[in-house]
């Protein structure tokens, strides 16, 4: 009997061993976005410490794929400031409670607020007259400012009057009106008062009063990590990195969850996915795998890498960072393209001939993620994106099971055949 079972057993892990080397890169995929944008990561941001979770989720990646710390650990720890919204957040319209992520935002700066208030309304008819009556006018502490900059034309006095909710809300809360979809974002500071982002339909002219529950705690020298490790090569005095930030926005109270499933659960499966192949494929050059902490509260940790780099910033041969990569329908976008031709034609070339993705896009140098730090201080670097499909971007709609990862099997081969030709 203890013979059968141990054959059985042993016939039950090689079926599971079988069945994970069969798995696709899309199924691969698909199940570290479902992972990672899982409630139990709380949208990997200051709250519940969700980015922690991850960088620990990631790092037991790296160890089963057996990729080597630089060090002693695999984690690279930094400290930033950061405003968030652990506990309930309530807003209440004439009686109407609104759902928050869905009805209305709470700016990242957003201090606290908490009571019932009275609208003073800020638009086309008294802007920007009201500015000079502000400072001779006795503001009620029950005030709360309406800004709606609809019928404003002028773009500069629109934009003066978005900047004007910083200054008011040194005195009172501030709701702005909202036109279009939400977008949330991290900050590193906070105001006196609670100022909102509220759609459209729940204000009028009529509105009688607006209870705020709004409460912020601002984390001084919050720990995050980057997570890097690395596989060596046949070559050991160059370096391939590839990079990807793990983690996003977090939570908006109790109830709004950022899910991050496409920005950027998806470029951290990415990133996973090649470390797991380049783990049984041994590569020409090292591969370091860096999945970055802090993108979204201004592209911090990958900041901090620069500056205190593991090895000489001069041995990376070329950097490939990921973000957005859970779509494709429409091809990819391939940032500092015009700047690294060579390079750029290697990859549309290998596009063109294996007719892998709809087509690759390129774009001049840019800021807006973890790629810049590096191509500031010389290092050869593409930021690649996907183009297409879903439009959830820095919202509650950011989800696993809407987000397609249409192309992730063939993004990942032509990435595997880049990496070739570097």
């Amino acid at each position: 009997m203890q013979v059968k079972n141990s054959i059985i057993q042993f016939i039950s892990i090689l079926f599971v061993s079988v069945s994970l080397s069969a798995q696709t890169p899309q199924e691969f995929g698909k199940s570290i976005v479902n992972t990672l944008a899982s409630p139990q990561y709380y949208g990997r941001g200051y709250v519940n410490n969700g980015s922690k979770k991850a960088a620990q989720f990631i790092e037991k990646k790296f160890k089963k794929y057996g990729l080597k710390p630089f060090g002693s650990s695999y984690q690279q720890p930094f400290y930033l400031d950061v405003n968030t919204f652990p506990d309930t957040i309530q807003v209440t319209i004439d009686n109407k409670k609104l759902t928050p992520g869905k009805d209305f935002i709470v700016e990242p700066v957003s201090g606290s607020s908490k009571g019932t208030f009275v609208p003073l309304w800020i638009d086309s008819t008294n802007f920007p007259a009201i500015i000079e009556q502000l400072k001779s006018m006795r503001i009620a502490q029950n005030t709360i400012f309406i800004i709606d900059s609809k019928d404003i034309k002028d773009a500069d006095e629109r934009k003066t009057l978005n900047e004007l909710k910083y200054y008011l809300s040194s005195m009172n809360p501030v709701i702005s009106i909202e036109n279009n979809k939400f977008t949330w974002s991290v900050a590193s500071q906070n105001a006196s008062n609670a100022i909102l982002s509220v759609k459209r339909e729940f204000l009028t002219k009529d509105t009688k009063q607006i209870t705020l529950n709004i409460k912020n705690k601002l984390i001084r020298n919050y720990e995050s990590s980057n997570v890097i490790g690395y596989i060596p090569g046949r070559k050991k005095n160059k370096y391939v990195v590839v990079t990807a930030h793990y983690d996003h926005l977090g939570m908006m109270g109790t109830d709004a969850l950022f899910p991050g499933a496409n920005d950027n659960a998806s470029g951290t499966a990415m990133l996973l996915y090649l470390a797991k192949y380049y783990s049984t494929h041994k590569p020409k050059y090292n591969m370091v795998f860096m999945s970055f902490g802090a993108e979204e509260a201004g592209i911090i940790g990958s900041k901090f890498y620069t500056e205190h780099p593991v090895f000489p910033l001069e041995k990376i041969k070329f950097l490939v960072n990921l973000d957005l990569a859970g779509t494709g329908d429409e091809g990819i976008k391939v940032v500092n393209g015009t700047l690294y031709k060579k390079q750029f034609k290697k990859l549309a070339k290998i596009n063109l001939k294996k007719n892998y993705l709809e087509k690759v896009y390129f774009r001049g140098p840019a800021a807006n993620s973890d790629h810049y730090w590096f191509t500031q201080k010389g290092v050869p670097a593409f930021f690649i994106y996907t183009l297409g499909g879903i439009k959830a971007y820095h919202d509650i709609y950011d989800k696993p099971e809407t987000l397609p990862l249409t192309e992730f099997n063939d993004y990942s081969h032509l990435l595997i055949d880049f990496f070739k030709k570097i």
